[in-house]
């Protein structure tokens, strides 16, 4: 990757089709930093660096506990690049995708269901809540991270101009997948789903493709949690 002047890279700690993210050393005040950096191959459409500006200006006016910290923004030579908080736990979810602690599981909810109430208090909707995007502290705590799709409820509809659905389907509400404006209720449907997959390991739907996701998300019953969480039930079907 390109060098960020005052950044020294030390190592990757993800890839995505939007961006790098790279563990790096903030040489001005000597600490480690998340160095997010976009795709060189999306550098010649300047959508998708306003997407990726975007995402830094949101979230650095965000200042809470449960939301990630914003350092740095920039952009270097044409590469545009986001310093954030280190988050050394990653995923809340296992790579195994095994499932969580039930006590683990609502905490979890509980603090991103904070982050949220706080941006959207703020005017913004995330409108991509979902694992990945659910980072874990030294000290166990969650942190919400990832506001590249994030709107203000005030902007009319998550469409793109190519009329693509903006998001990941597994997550997604009714009226995001169609093509719906949405508001704060859409982010917790997402999390409703996060906390079903904390619960049992798996999604609720899954299909071979995301249309037939989107249907199941649409028209298929409610899930259900197994015996054993069953008094959580209510709480899902209210997320949900």
């Amino acid at each position: 990757p390109e060098a960020i002047p005052g950044y020294h890279m030390l190592r990757v700690l993800g890839k995505g089709g939007m961006a790098e993210v790279y563990l790096a050393h903030q040489d001005s005040v000597d600490r480690e930093v998340a160095l997010k950096l976009m795709s060189r191959h999306l550098l010649s459409d300047p959508r998708f660096a306003e997407r990726f500006l975007r995402e830094a200006r949101i979230a650095a006016k965000l200042q809470h506990r449960h939301v990630v910290s914003i350092f740095d923004v920039g952009v270097s030579g044409e590469q545009p690049y986001i310093a954030m908080e280190y988050l050394s736990g990653g995923p809340v979810m296992p790579v195994d995708n095994e499932p969580l602690d039930s006590e683990l599981a609502l905490r979890v909810v509980f603090e991103m269901a904070l982050a949220l109430d706080y941006a959207h208090s703020k005017g913004y909707i995330h409108r991509d809540v979902k694992p990945d995007n659910i980072l874990l502290r030294d000290d166990g705590s969650c942190v919400l991270s990832d506001f590249g799709i994030a709107r203000t409820v005030d902007s009319a509809t998550m469409m793109t101009n190519a009329g693509s659905i903006v998001g990941t389907p597994y997550y997604m509400s009714p009226e995001q997948l169609r093509g719906k404006e949405v508001d704060g209720r859409a982010d917790l449907y997402s999390l409703g789903v996060v906390f079903y997959q904390m619960l049992t390991g798996k999604v609720p739907y899954t299909a071979s493709d995301s249309l037939a996701i989107g249907i199941m998300h649409m028209t298929a019953p409610m899930p259900r949690l197994p015996m054993v969480h069953a008094h959580l039930q209510p709480l899902l079907d209210r997320m949900l």
